[in-house]
């Protein structure tokens, strides 16, 4: 009696086998950091061959069905930072669900906000502070320079270093305006990867700022 009892729970489990044993679903994208509302290639793999998939996270939603052979693609937007509006980045999550199998995936990536900023206070423009950047990500190695204008003219060209991480991130401790002489008026600030400024030069970050004394 035990031994044929033993028989039949063998196969009874034999025959739940095959319905579990389908190989784990995966879930991709493209770049380990993106700049906010830039595009995101989302790839996934071994979910049931055309069945709707949905993906979301934060800010994120596509309703994509799975090809013949289990995958799936789809591209959507990098979500913003909300509130934060500085240089900074968040990671965020990404979740895959067949409607079908209720099979699921995961993965995470980062958003950065492509930006700079600078603590100006009180003291003289030509005095140094630290200035950050975020998002200066398009290419890896190269170092952003800051252009500095004023009354249509480029009055100094400034390389601040090199970006890091995935998410093209620098500090640095520079002049608010690293010019000879501080007209006073309204400055422009143009942040890029070119060593001289160009109107068109992509990508690129912009900001004004205001002298109200004269400086030499």
């Amino acid at each position: 009696m035990t031994s044929r009892l033993t028989v039949l729970l063998a196969a009874s489990v034999a025959a739940v086998l095959p319905a579990s044993a389908q190989a784990a679903t995966s879930l991709t994208v493209d770049a380990p950091c993106y700049v906010a509302g830039s595009p995101i290639a989302v790839a996934g793999t071994e979910f049931g061959p055309g069945n709707t998939v949905f993906v979301e996270g934060e800010q994120m939603f596509a309703s994509v069905p799975a090809g013949a052979d289990g995958a799936l693609s789809a591209t959507l937007k990098a979500p913003s930072l909300g509130a934060e509006i500085g240089p900074t980045f968040k990671t965020f999550t990404l979740n895959a669900t067949d409607q079908t199998t209720r099979a699921t995936a995961s993965t995470t990536f980062k958003v950065a906000n492509l930006t700079f900023a600078t603590n100006g206070g009180i003291k003289s423009p030509q005095e140094k502070r630290t200035w950050g950047f975020s998002g200066f990500l398009q290419k890896p190695g190269k170092p952003i320079y800051g252009h500095f204008r004023q009354g249509g003219k480029t009055r100094a060209n400034y390389r601040f270093g090199v970006p890091t991480g995935p998410c093209g991130m620098l500090k640095k401790r520079a002049p608010g305006i690293p010019a000879k002489r501080l007209r006073t008026g309204k400055w422009k600030i143009q942040v890029d990867f070119e060593p001289r400024f160009h109107h068109k030069t992509s990508p690129r970050v912009t900001s004004t700022t205001t002298v109200f004394t004269t400086f030499r």
